[in-house]
């Protein structure tokens, strides 16, 4: 018994290792901002590259966005897969994403910055949003 829980622990590390762009861990510290006020019921989930998911599950207003390094925009996850407040599942190492809702005049621009601790980016209205992990 001891081995086949050895055995499948193994697995378990290996598929973690191999899968670690598209595993978002829940990031209880993280505060998300909208033109500099906080927001609350916004959950942020980072993977190991520190690319960002947000999500909110209230309604109304309820979305999820992701912000990924290779692209450098903000957009809709096309699939994903979450066990609550958690962690989510993508279904590639660069997520297929779907483009966000642009209510504004104009082509969107999410004017996307990513640092180790600090990510901003412009929201569908325009809005400047800070995630600070």
């Amino acid at each position: 018994m001891k081995k086949i829980v050895l055995l499948a622990f193994i697995v378990l590390v290996a598929w973690i290792v191999y899968s670690r762009e598209r595993i978002f861990v829940r990031d209880p510290g993280a505060s998300v901002y909208l033109n500099n006020v906080k927001q609350s019921g916004v959950q942020v989930f980072i993977n190991f590259v520190n690319d960002v998911l947000l999500e909110k599950d209230s309604e109304p207003g309820a979305y999820r966005t992701l912000v990924q390094h290779w692209d450098m925009a903000a957009a809709t996850p096309a699939s994903l897969i979450c066990v609550r407040w958690m962690a989510c599942l993508t279904g590639a190492d660069h997520a297929p994403t779907l483009p966000i809702d642009w209510k504004g005049q104009g082509k969107y621009d999410p004017h996307v910055n990513m640092s180790g601790r600090i990510v901003t980016f412009a929201d569908s209205e325009g809005a400047q949003v800070r995630v600070e992990l």
